[in-house]
């Protein structure tokens, strides 16, 4: 066996549906970075990964960057763009063995430039997190990588992380484990450590079973968050999990208190997605399954019964409709569309676009109607 080879079999196996966290952090924190990093009142932007793993893993026979290698990359590269600007990126592993792997995998990175720290912390993020929230009363953007369960950090820690003005986190719900947990009496203690109290035992939803229970489990855990903005996104199984049927593995819930951190983060969901309408990922090898013409007709639909006779800006409709699975470009050809049909049921006063565009201020009065 070569080197090569015995390097890949050392490897952690990295399966189709976890990949999916990978890709959403390589899509979104380029842009997150350039958006909040630019600003001229903040000098630095921080990212905190809570469960950083081991650096590496192996996926479909390759190498893969995990999200500690990721974040350091995009974070070069942001920092060249900006080197006025600074960026701390906080990695934080309890597993001794991963922590080492770590380590040694985050040197393939370097060297670091000057403006550019990487805080590895080997530990409990229960423990560390609260500690870093005390110190910085008021941080600069963050960004929070979180596993409530696996790696327990409670609702409460969540609380005080969004309580933060420019935070945010990414949360992996492990929605399939703790289904399997809520009616073991051994594992309550631990339940009642992550929601933060016994409340959770006196939910309609531990009644329920199927779909019913696992919706009002999610409603109820997001309910619970304290941020203004909650997206989640489906994870289904996949083939390698060996579960039948169309089965939850887990949520992943993005948590803000800005509505443009919520679209942003909408526009990289929905492109990852493979079933039509929703945000939700199984891991298929089909692809994006997305039909334009239902999803024109509903957000159509949508946008008249609600805004009838109503003039508001291109970026406030998308605001206000923040939580529905449409984005940006399907707005665009749905109002373009309006605007075109005989008579017109759009009138679009183009204050930033010119010619027939439409985007940010431009202003679109939707026309009242029968």
């Amino acid at each position: 066996m070569t080197a090569k080879n015995e390097e890949m079999e050392s490897l952690e196996h990295l399966k189709q549906v976890s990949k999916i966290k990978l890709t959403i952090l390589q899509k979104y924190l380029p842009v997150w970075e350039t958006i909040l990093g630019s600003q001229p009142f903040w000098h630095g932007i921080n990212y905190i990964d809570c469960y950083a793993g081991p650096g590496f893993y192996e996926y479909k026979g390759k190498k893969e960057q995990g999200s500690p290698l990721i974040v350091v990359q995009t974070a070069k590269e942001f920092l060249r763009k900006y080197p006025g600007k600074e960026m701390t990126v906080g990695l934080v592993e309890n597993n001794a063995k991963q922590f080492t792997l770590l380590q040694k995998a985050l040197k393939t990175l370097h060297p670091y430039p000057k403006n550019l720290t990487v805080d590895i912390q080997p530990g409990d993020s229960t423990d560390l997190i609260p500690n870093l929230l005390n110190v910085f009363k008021n941080l600069a953007p963050t960004f929070f990588m979180v596993d409530p369960y696996g790696h327990p950090l409670t609702i409460p820690i969540l609380n005080q992380i969004l309580s933060q003005k420019y935070t945010e986190a990414l949360i992996n719900f492990m929605f399939f484990r703790i289904n399997m947990d809520i009616n073991n009496p051994k594992v309550k203690d631990r339940l009642n450590k992550m929601f933060g109290d016994e409340e959770w035992q006196k939910q309609e939803f531990i009644r329920y079973r199927g779909i019913q229970r696992e919706i009002g489990m999610l409603e109820y855990f997001k309910g619970k968050l304290q941020a203004r903005f909650k997206l989640h996104f489906r994870i289904r199984f996949d083939v390698e999990d060996k579960i039948r049927g169309n089965r939850t593995k887990y949520y992943l819930i993005h948590a803000s208190n800005h509505v443009k951190a919520a679209l942003l983060m909408k526009e990289v969901m929905w492109r990852l997605g493979d079933e039509e309408g929703l945000f939700d990922y199984g891991g298929s090898a089909q692809g994006i399954l997305f039909s334009s013409s239902p999803t024109e007709y509903e957000l159509r639909d949508y946008l008249l019964k609600n805004f009838s006779d109503k003039k508001m800006t291109f970026d406030e409709i998308r605001e206000e409709t923040w939580e529905i699975p449409f984005i940006e470009k399907h707005y665009r050809a749905v109002l373009k569309k309006l605007e075109r049909e005989s008579p017109p049921l759009v009138k679009i006063e183009r204050v930033f676009s010119k010619k027939d565009g439409l985007q940010k201020n431009d202003l679109v009065y939707i026309l009242p109607h029968v």
